[in-house]
């Protein structure tokens, strides 16, 4: 099944690829890989990041994603030796890419989580989740010394699983991805980027909630407001494309969201400047 995925995700970008292929043409200087699912993917086919980059004054960077995106793929599969491989050569092929924006779990969640499951079937999922996150943020790690990795979360969507509506499922994945937070906290050069609330922030929902009237998202080090926006409302329809991906104008925001809370930090500082070493923690 993961195979069928990546095999068709690869033959739907090399279609677009005729279309994306002139930007790198353009002299900017690739410093951001994209790796993981549709998220990810549909960031990099609308050029979201570049866009954002170019209107917050760094348009000498860019990112890319042809072959590191696989719509529908799961965390547990980004896990495989083999479909990390990919990422290295892509890192390979790129030397000047430092930074990695990851959007991995949301589809184990999606697939598996049920309103109706029992506590220890809910909590097994979490911790897997969180396991499998882990292990492949630190696999990226190794591949390059200045590499730092973005773990982004997801934002509310529009649709519920089973028994469950939408405000039930959101919640469930926020609580995820408070975990998960938890667990970047305490890996050198990895950051998490929470983004419960930006669409609600930037678009609003329908009358009730006026753009720009909740709060963001909180950012490290202590992440509050946790989750940002009202939980109450799920997003409003010109945030998505359907009920679980953004619209174009959705993934913009979040693109410039991350610029602003982290990569244009990363881009304008060196990786030195960011990470203390193993021997500077040792005589501390």
């Amino acid at each position: 099944m993961g195979k069928r995925k990546y095999l068709f995700s690869l033959m739907v970008v090399m279609v677009v690829v005729g279309v994306v292929a002139p930007v790198f043409a353009e002299g900017k200087t690739p410093r951001i890989l994209m790796v993981g699912d549709s998220w990810a993917w549909f960031m990099y086919l609308n050029r979201s990041l570049r866009d954002a980059l170019e209107d917050m004054g760094l348009g000498a960077y860019e990112e890319v994603g042809i072959f590191t995106t696989v719509p529908g793929s799961e965390v547990s599969q980004w896990v495989n030796p083999k479909w990390l491989e990919q990422v290295k050569k892509e890192l390979d092929n790129y030397p000047t890419i430092d930074i990695i924006h990851l959007s991995v779990g949301g589809n184990d969640f999606l697939n598996n989580w049920r309103i109706d499951m029992p506590p220890e079937a809910k909590e097994a999922l979490f911790q897997q989740v969180v396991r499998d996150t882990e292990t492949v943020i630190h696999t990226l790690l190794e591949m390059k010394p200045n590499l730092r990795v973005a773990l982004i979360e997801y934002d509310y969507i529009n649709k519920g699983r089973g028994r469950a509506r939408c405000q039930e499922l959101n919640l469930a994945g926020a609580e995820l991805s408070r975990r998960r937070m938890e667990m970047c906290k305490k890996i050198e050069r990895c950051r998490h980027i929470q983004t419960y609330g930006v669409m609600q922030y930037y678009f609003g929902v329908s009358s009730d909630i006026p753009p720009r009237t909740v709060t963001l998202p909180g950012q490290y080090p202590n992440y509050q407001p946790f989750p940002g926006g009202n939980p109450d409302y799920c997003n409003d329809k010109k945030a998505m494309m359907d009920d679980v991906h953004l619209s174009g104008e959705g993934y913009y925001y979040l693109a410039r969201y991350c610029i602003e809370v982290i990569y244009k930090e990363w881009l304008t500082n060196s990786a030195s400047s960011l990470v203390v070493s193993k021997s500077e923690k040792k005589r501390n």
